[in-house]
């Protein structure tokens, strides 16, 4: 089930730990690399310490993220070689987590992904940054992602309780080895886990414990949690958790497979499942059968088709789905910088972005000419700036933003600063009808712009409203240009 691959390595000579992140086919997303490093944190269950990354690096087509040599393992060992104390270490997770900024936690449908938990030098637990959160859950295959985050979501329980779910399916899994939501049948069914006790024998005030959180009700858990966020909900299940009684020891990774296949091929666990499938069945059934009906009587068999594919693509998350708000803002402005008008428009939801026309202007300029000369004038200035600002072909410009800047100005309000890179002046002037020629300048704009974020129920931020409040010229900048090799070219064509 686990499929984490830690090494020890050297770098420049000095000793180093590095974790595999994934494939190294596309490199790091630039958006993600900007500004500051976050600190991690270490935590013994009493206090928090900062923990840092230094950097990545490629092994044999692998990519890894590297840091100061210590002695780390995945979370999932809770179930095989940390059985035995899997209740300490969930607990100094949740003290953790209970502690931690709230910018830190970046929680994703309100529980916080298990790739960014690691159990340090043994008795201690390692909580990875956002920042590095997030390079991990863009590189990492999507089975993992999807186990270790969206499966862990209990659909009834209130997103303020779900970090006390999480801790509670972790004593469940270091017990069964399974995590206990993980199956299609068992979400579809209404989140009814296999019984715990078909997997192992824990003391009944344990597993009754885990089983009052697997299915408190609405009330009960708007009890617990009061008016608090799900991480300082934390604290009832520290003040609970810390007396319960584990009495399980350690088994190899064979020993957790072999025990996981016997308890669910047993008599119990067989109708456990099939009355399962039953009830997911009729489920989904009841829960489609008017649209489906009423599909059939008006369209028949092409309009369902076509109905089909447009739906599909209507609720296809977007691309920027496992970000947060400021990983989707700094997503936009790396889209603004490609010219890609869907790339920028993916997680908007209502009115445009402002630079939205912009975009979309420029990108029909770009394919016109990549028609008619083979080559896309558009050169993406934060590529440009990284280069060294070379000379540029004579028949291109520079186009994007360099961002300075993104702060949370309110609840769900963000305001980011950059300069925007522009072939044209904004100015009401003649030479707006068309992008400078590269050869002279490209015209700089400090712009500050706001924006909104909503969370939808299916699990990730859409911006639902942006403004720019403030932009402010710039001294334009000169452009070396050369000009390419074989026939003349046309000068940049208009918008």
């Amino acid at each position: 089930m686990d499929n984490r691959v830690i090494v020890d390595i050297e770098r420049d000579g000095t000793p180093v730990t590095a974790i595999r992140l994934g494939l190294d086919e596309f490199g790091v997303p630039k958006h993600l690399l900007q500004g500051e490093k976050k600190e991690g944190i270490i935590s013994d269950g009493s206090s928090i310490e900062p923990w840092y990354w230094d950097g990545f690096c490629t092994i044999d087509g692998w990519r890894y993220v590297y840091f100061d040599r210590c002695r780390i393992e995945s979370i999932h060992s809770i179930a095989t070689t940390h059985r035995h104390d899997a209740l300490s270490i969930i607990n100094k997770i949740a003290y953790a987590l209970c502690h931690a900024d709230s910018s830190f936690l970046d929680l994703s449908n309100g529980i916080f992904p298990l790739y960014r938990i690691y159990i340090y030098e043994g008795d201690k637990v390692l909580l990875l940054p956002p920042d590095l959160g997030d390079v991990v859950s863009i590189m990492i295959d999507e089975e993992t992602k999807d186990r270790e985050s969206t499966s862990l979501i209990q659909g009834k329980a209130e997103e303020s309780f779900r970090l006390i779910t999480e801790m509670a399916e972790l004593m469940y899994y270091a017990a069964a080895g399974t995590l206990p939501f993980s199956r299609p049948e068992i979400k579809e069914s209404g989140y009814k886990e296999i019984p715990l006790s078909l997997y192992a024998t824990l003391p009944e005030k344990t597993d009754g414990f885990i089983s009052f959180i697997f299915h408190a009700r609405s009330r009960e858990m708007r009890d617990i949690t009061g008016n608090r966020n799900g991480a300082a909900a934390l604290e009832w299940f520290l003040e609970r958790s810390v007396g319960l009684e584990w009495t399980l020891g350690d088994i190899s990774e064979e020993e957790r497979v072999e025990n996981v296949s016997k308890a669910e091929e047993s008599k119990d666990a067989a109708a456990f499942l099939e009355q399962a499938g039953k009830t997911a069945k009729r489920n989904a059934f009841w829960r489609v059968k008017g649209t489906v009906i009423t599909i059939l009587a008006i369209a028949g068999v092409l309009l369902i088709a076509f109905l089909y594919s447009y739906i599909s693509n209507l609720l296809k998350p977007p691309l920027t789905k496992d970000l947060d708000p400021v990983g989707i803002i700094y997503a936009v402005y790396d889209a603004q910088s490609n010219v890609d008008p869907q790339a920028l428009d993916t997680a908007v939801k209502g009115d445009d972005l402002p630079q939205s026309m912009e975009v979309t202007n420029l990108f029909v300029t770009t394919r016109v000419r990549l028609a008619y000369e083979s080559s896309d004038p558009a050169i993406n200035v934060n590529d440009w700036i990284a280069q060294g600002k070379p000379a540029v072909p004579n028949n291109s410009y520079v186009y994007g933003v360099v961002v300075d800047s993104v702060e949370k100005t309110g609840e769900n309000e963000y305001t980011a600063k950059g300069t925007w890179y522009v072939p044209f002046p904004y100015e009401e002037t003649e030479e707006q009808e068309q992008p400078a020629a590269a050869g002279s300048v490209v015209y700089r704009y400090s712009v500050t712009q706001t924006f909104s974020f909503t969370w939808n129920n299916r699990g990730w931020w859409n911006i639902t409203d942006s403004e720019i409040t403030e932009y402010t010229a710039l001294e334009p900048e000169p452009i070396e240009v050369y000009v390419p090799e074989g026939p003349a070219l046309s000068a940049p064509i208009g918008i």
